[in-house]
């Protein structure tokens, strides 16, 4: 006779099964991390470089944050395969660290003894190594980790190396508007006066690709940044596209994956065969640098720092023009492909609508995006100083009765590029507030 089996011992069996399937598929995601084979620590420029040596490739990209004096890396799907890591007091680390598994992954934790600044990349095998993760940490020019007993010093350093690139010029005038305005006319008129304005910002130094009405190759304007070690590449320009009801202002940085959108190929494209020596190199395909920039993630830093100045300058621009996209866009143009320079690529507004147009022949509304673009370069910088720049931070306590003019004018800021590097709404701040203001350099 075969016993039917109850309702019960159906139920616990069901239970060992699935609790068997959950530990396979536990030992199977454990087999898929990588496991942290060693960590390296050294000295990379005025900073350290820490390269985490793994036993397969990384498949998602580190978090990493800055919580007061500690910086918090956290490393998905990666197995704890050290003892406690030795890291010692170098440059900006204090020494010593603390690592513990999460369930997502490695969580790192480092003592800082200064802010810093950081990028990150990966690297395959070659040479005899593994595969790794490399995070470069750079110290804040000027800062220490804030503290009752800490404060910024100005200090002797270079000065911050802004490029401005006026597009089209000569030969070629970029897009013409209905009126007859040229490209060219309104976005030199418009750097020239930006240029005033950086001159006379102390610790800046001025570099132009062109300051008359002449043509520049494209791939020389990116040399241009290159060769001068540009802390920030600016390309002026004004947008076109085929249906003139389209407006606003939109700023671009470099992309590593592709355009954002089909509007993103189409402008590159334009813009880019504007210069008719480049040929096959619009794709990519035969370029060796921009195939190393874009394979080699050692630019990852460059990107990243374009990227956070594109977002002050597009919040900028918000104030005085409509936008045409709110958050930055990123399309593969050549003024942008240079290694380890922070470019990025700013279309004032749209000469073939015939409202931007007229716009764009004020003089007046020229020197409003000077100084609005003036305001979010001096803001960026207040946000990231150089390492190694005349440039460093403080922190300014918001006294009762004290307004933002004050402040400004008390470290030679215009109250917009206050807001601007604090994040700051219309209106005044509240006592108290902790502001960020610059110390610059003379």
């Amino acid at each position: 006779m075969v016993r039917k089996p109850s309702e019960s011992s159906t139920r616990r069996q069901f239970l060992r099964q699935a609790a068997l399937g959950g530990a396979l598929l536990c030992t199977w995601n454990m087999a898929a991390a990588a496991q942290l084979r060693a960590l390296r620590v050294g000295r990379y420029h005025q900073g350290v470089r820490l390269v985490f040596d793994l036993d397969r490739r990384l498949t998602a990209v580190p978090v990493i944050r800055s919580v007061g004096e500690v910086l918090h890396i956290e490393l998905p799907g990666i197995e704890h395969g050290l003892n406690r890591p030795v890291v010692p007091a170098l440059g900006p680390l204090q020494g010593g660290a603390e690592m513990n598994e999460s369930a997502a992954g490695l969580v790192l934790r480092l003592p800082l003894r200064e802010s810093v600044r950081w990028r990150s990349f990966s690297l395959g095998p070659g040479g005899g190594a593994s595969h790794r993760l490399v995070l470069d940490l750079m110290p804040v020019a000027g800062t220490v980790v804030e503290s009752s007993r800490s404060h910024a010093v100005a200090g002797a350093g270079r000065s911050i190396v802004v490029c401005l690139d006026p597009g089209h010029g000569g030969h070629d005038p970029g897009a013409i508007g209905a009126k007859g305005t040229r490209e060219k006319d309104v976005v030199l008129d418009v750097g020239l006066s930006l240029a005033q304005l950086i001159r006379s910002t102390p610790g800046m130094r001025l570099v132009m690709s062109r300051n008359t009405d002449r043509y520049v190759p494209l791939m020389d304007r990116m040399h241009l940044g290159l060769e001068e070690h540009a802390d920030l590449f600016v390309s002026i320009h004004a947008d076109a596209f085929p249906e003139r009801a389209v407006c606003g202002s939109t700023v671009w940085a470099l992309s590593a994956t592709g355009a954002s959108n089909a509007a993103a190929r189409w402008l590159a494209k334009t813009q880019n065969a504007a210069d008719p020596l480049l040929g096959d190199v619009q794709s990519g395909v035969h370029d060796p640098m921009l195939n190393e920039v874009l394979i080699n993630m050692t630019q990852t830093a460059a990107m990243n720092s374009a990227a956070a100045a594109a977002d002050v300058m597009i919040r900028g621009l918000a104030g005085v023009e409509d936008l045409h996209n709110a958050a930055v866009q990123h399309a593969n143009f050549v003024v942008l492909r240079a290694p380890d320079v922070p470019s990025m690529l700013v279309e004032t507004a749209f000469i073939s609508n015939p409202e931007e147009e007229q716009r764009l022949r004020d003089p007046d509304f020229r020197q409003v995006l000077a100084r609005t673009m003036h305001d979010a370069v001096v803001a960026h910088f207040v946000k990231a100083p150089p390492a190694g720049s005349a440039w460093s931070a403080t922190r300014h306590v918001l006294s009762k009765g004290e307004n933002l003019a004050g402040v400004a004018r008390r470290y030679g800021l215009s109250v917009e590029a206050l807001r601007l590097a604090n994040n700051l709404p219309r209106g005044e701040g509240q006592p108290g507030e902790h502001l960020r203001v610059p110390i610059m350099g003379v």
